[in-house]
């Protein structure tokens, strides 16, 4: 029964706190519902929504795109190997501001081309054998990209690189 409903009928006012009332089938006394209560239930439904939608860790295809920038800023700045690893959801820069060096191991060990050990000493030789052996004709002459699989953790950063 409404507030409104319980004033005409009974002729009382409810207390503030009180929502409505109900009554199950079968039931002789008339129960209560605060807004309190109702208010609960929806930050519960609220909250299990989201944690269902964050739970799990995401999967997506991505690729690997390695290319030489021939052009930097007077040919000192922006010049060498970038490694970006593109997907639906935008392109994450390994090699540019904040270095993922744990990110460029995974790629080099998922794609070794022949070159070990892996180090930073080694990585023009690894770069160069990647663009060889996964070399797409585009814009640029020293181009490449090899497609697998990147996770996702529940705030959406790139974690990790698998195939």
């Amino acid at each position: 029964m409404s507030r409104d409903g319980y004033k005409f009928w009974i002729g009382k006012e409810l207390d503030r706190s009180i929502a409505y009332l109900y009554k199950d089938i079968g039931d002789k006394d008339w129960r209560t519902v605060t807004y309190k209560e109702i208010f609960a239930r929806k930050k519960a439904k609220q909250d299990s929504h989201i944690y269902e939608k964050r739970r799990h860790e995401k999967v997506r295809p991505c690729a690997v795109w390695v290319f030489y920038n021939e052009h930097g800023i007077n040919d000192i700045f922006f010049k060498g190997w970038w490694i970006y690893v593109r997907t639906l959801a935008g392109d994450f820069a390994l090699n540019f501001r904040n270095m993922r060096k744990d990110l460029i191991m995974q790629v080099k060990q998922l794609f070794p081309c022949g070159c070990l050990p892996f180090d930073d000493t080694y990585d023009e030789i690894w770069f160069t054998a990647f663009e060889k052996r996964y070399h797409y004709p585009g814009k640029r002459q020293r181009n490449a990209i090899a497609f697998c699989h990147c996770r996702f953790n529940k705030q959406g950063y790139l974690k990790e690189i698998i195939r």
